[in-house]
């Protein structure tokens, strides 16, 4: 797991120090050792965080042998085993021990068509110095993070967008802005800064270095099985096939040269990884939880029943609502953007104790997208039935319908996408009625599929799931930590989106078929419960005036940056009633709170950039 930053622009020489400063912006990304090529038109930046083969000869940049073709990498690729036994058999060489260079040999070797050989999370940067082109590519699910800048022949790659800020400035894209406060998460190629893009999952990039010319294609599309469910499964193929491949990835993702932990929260997700992982290496396991104790929303006594039965090497972090509360503007720095689920503060801060102990930890990410673990599930035939009779009515009737709100949320609307929502978003939107946000990434996903729940599986997998993933990313790297996700691998996906839906989401419960799967090896006690999921308990820290209430006044100040982009009288009125003790159709405060305290983290950005120009 690492960090880089790739600038290309024609006969420029990069400054050392603008270099220098990137690199500074990446080294939590990869405390362990440095790397960087200056060349005219070109400049590459490497932090590593060591992982496989962590001696000298594996650091990045990574030239082979003729010095034609450079490499930076940021990830690991589970099956480079293979491929280098493959690589071997052809006659090539190596004189490493890790997954870097059996990258750059296979896309030497195969070119584009290693990418559909490789099974891992990654982005990387390749550059062939002969005939002058970039080929720079991220993983199907988009578990490494990818930016893109342009302005005018300048075109650059990083791993976080800080480092390219200092080249385009950090000025909020107003759609993305849109889609931050209703869905918490901007999809698809919005960054939320202006000039700065995502490569989509999936997607490889090609540059020119002879005439500037940029293309893209999408070399990989992991709901394609959607369209394909083998629909000769029976319930006990479906679990055997589920249940073989998941194990497979679990194995994959131990690989470690520095060793490896679990993140624990006591749901069936992540106690199933910590089980097979604990049965694999036949030893305990180090795990670490989120004790959250007195709140309603703690989990440790179910993290005790897996601790006990696996005898794991379990460590608690206790977290209050002042922890929060000093980490929030932490979190928002890291995250590059509003925290997209209330869990993120408490996730950096697990990560950062972790970290005291260990490089790498698996997490139970993903579980809920493949398995169909999430209340919507449950619940299709019921969305599906709203989000129908909602598109029957005509607007000018909603005003009058009041007491039909949950059908109205609903209404011009897509179900399978808004149903992802969480609070009233109603009421987000009062406030803020010039930022609605468009169909965007989410519709051109759900538009591939009639099948209402492959809508919900697609936009999970492809926009929800994406906003998981970069949380997880950014906030373990934070404190330079590899997290991995046994859940989100490509074979498994391949494997789990061919099952039927009747088998994977019938609805009513959540995610039966894992929990037929996990009922082999944990309590019934704790498979079968109510979800909780990393989650604070917002309404009370929000009236304590030492946790996140501190930072309320900053919505009602003059000076508030998210109030110029609405109505500030009905923001103001939302936090009064707040105060009054009124619960019901408000925006989520905690929620603005963070976009206010990203969108003030800006304004120090933007005078870096000055500084670099």
């Amino acid at each position: 797991m690492c960090g880089f930053a790739a600038l290309f622009q024609a006969r420029r020489l990069f400054p050392g120090a603008l270099l220098d400063e990137m690199a500074r912006d990446l080294l939590h990304r990869g405390p362990d050792s440095g790397g960087r090529l200056v060349e005219p038109g070109l400049a590459l930046v490497f932090r590593r965080l060591s992982i496989l083969d962590p001696r000298p000869v594996s650091d990045q940049p990574m030239r082979d042998p003729s010095g034609r073709y450079i490499l930076i990498f940021n990830g690991e690729i589970y099956n480079f085993r293979r491929l280098r036994a493959m690589l071997e058999s052809r006659g090539v060489s190596f004189h490493t021990g890790g997954d870097t260079e059996v990258l750059l040999q296979s896309l030497i070797t195969w070119g584009d068509e290693a990418l559909d050989r490789l099974e891992g999370m990654f982005a990387f940067v390749l550059v062939d110095t002969v005939v002058g082109t970039v080929l720079a590519a991220r993983d199907p699910f988009g578990i490494k993070p990818l930016y893109l800048a342009r302005q005018g022949d300048l075109v650059a790659f990083a791993s976080e967008m800080r480092p390219l800020t200092r080249l385009v400035g950090a000025e909020p894209d107003p759609a993305a802005l849109a889609e931050l406060l209703v869905f918490r998460f901007a999809a698809g190629r919005l960054s939320n800064l202006k000039r700065i893009e995502r490569v989509p999952g999936g997607h490889v990039v090609r540059l020119s270095l002879r005439d500037g010319r940029l293309t893209e294609r999408r070399f990989c599309d992991p709901c394609a099985e959607l369209h394909v469910p083998d629909s000769k499964l029976d319930d006990a193929e479906a679990e055997k096939h589920a249940a073989t491949a998941l194990r497979g990835s679990i194995i994959d993702h131990l690989q470690s040269d520095v060793g490896f932990c679990v993140q624990l929260s006591g749901g069936v997700d992540s106690s199933l990884v910590s089980a097979w992982s604990s049965r694999e290496l036949n030893k305990p396991v180090r795990s670490f939880g989120i004790n959250l104790a007195p709140s309603r929303n703690d989990e440790s006594p179910w993290r005790r029943m897996v601790v006990d039965k696996f005898s794991l090497d379990h460590h608690e972090v206790h977290l209050t609502g002042r922890d929060y509360a000093d980490a929030l503007p932490d979190a928002i720095k890291h995250m590059e953007g509003p925290t997209a689920h209330t869990g993120c503060v408490l996730l950096m801060l697990l990560c950062r104790e972790i970290a005291k102990h260990n490089k790498v930890v698996l997490t139970g990410e993903g579980a809920d997208e493949f398995f169909g673990g999430y209340k919507r599930y449950g619940q299709w035939r019921e969305l599906m039935r709203k989000g129908l009779l909602a598109s029957l009515v005509p607007a000018p009737l909603w005003p009058l319908l009041d007491r039909w709100r949950d059908y109205r949320r609903f209404a011009g609307r897509d179900a399978a996408i808004y149903s992802t929502v969480q609070g009233d978003y109603l009421a987000t939107q009062e406030s803020f009625a010039g930022l609605i946000p468009a169909a965007g990434a989410r519709g051109q996903v759900v538009n591939e599929f009639h099948d209402f729940r492959s809508r919900l599986f697609a936009v999970d997998q492809n926009c929800y799931l994406d906003s998981l993933l970069l949380r997880q990313d950014k906030l373990a790297m934070a404190s330079s930590l590899e997290a991995r996700v046994p859940f989100v691998h490509l074979p498994l996906g391949r494997v789990l989106n061919r099952i039927p839906h009747d088998l994977r989401a019938p609805g009513g419960e959540t995610k039966p078929l894992l929990k037929k799967i996990a009922a082999h090896e944990l309590p019934h006690d704790l498979v079968y419960r109510r979800k909780i999921g990393l989650t604070i308990p917002s309404n009370d820290w929000l009236t304590d005036d030492t946790a996140l209430g501190r930072y309320l006044p900053l919505l009602t100040d003059a000076d508030s940056r998210l109030a110029a982009f609405g109505d500030r009288a009905r923001l103001r009125r939302a936090v009064e009633s707040f105060r009054k003790g009124v619960r019901n159709r408000l925006p989520p405060l905690d929620h603005l709170v963070g976009l206010e305290l990203w969108l003030r983290s800006l304004e120090p950005l933007r005078m870096q950039c000055v500084a670099a120009a």
